[in-house]
């Protein structure tokens, strides 16, 4: 019975551990909002699609891809999936990536932040699955991010 007691004991503390080190949906946004402010003043890709878009391909940074290859977008290079040495590096390919596609220099241009329409374009050829832009605006509206589409970073002087 003693055996068992402890048997239980140690199964839940490394339970607990287990569940610490994933993400919800507001640590995720937490830790990774200042990275995709940081890219929407470069790239002027807006925040709240990086981390709508990061968020479902990476089930909150807890997807095995995520984990082992610090890959958020799911980006593949030929067959396979790409690798990052660190999270900023998926995030910045991401934004590079989509800054070369024909619409990019359309919607930067006319200065669109609405992210439906980006969503919208960027869903076009992102991902097999048809609902895709509806899961990405699901996060979106869910989580407000369209509010980091309006932060910038401070500028220190």
């Amino acid at each position: 019975m003693i055996k068992t007691i402890k048997l239980v004991i140690v199964m839940l503390f490394f339970s607990l551990i287990l569940n610490a080190q994933k993400h919800t949906p507001l640590t995720f946004i937490e830790k990774y909002d200042s990275i995709s402010i940081k890219l929407m003043e470069e790239f002027e890709i807006p925040s709240s699609v990086m981390l709508g878009i990061s968020m479902h391909e990476s089930a909150y940074g807890n997807s095995k891809l995520c984990k082992n290859k610090n890959n958020f977008f799911g980006v593949k290079y030929k067959d396979n999936y790409r690798g990052y040495d660190n999270d900023t590096l998926s995030f910045e390919h991401f934004c590079s990536f989509i800054s070369k596609k024909k619409y990019y220099n359309n919607l930067t241009q006319n200065k669109i932040i609405d992210y439906k329409i980006w969503i919208t374009e960027i869903g076009k050829n992102y991902s097999e699955d048809p609902n895709w832009h509806i899961k990405i605006l699901y996060y979106i509206k869910k989580y407000k991010l369209y509010d980091f589409d309006y932060k910038r970073e401070k500028v220190v002087i």
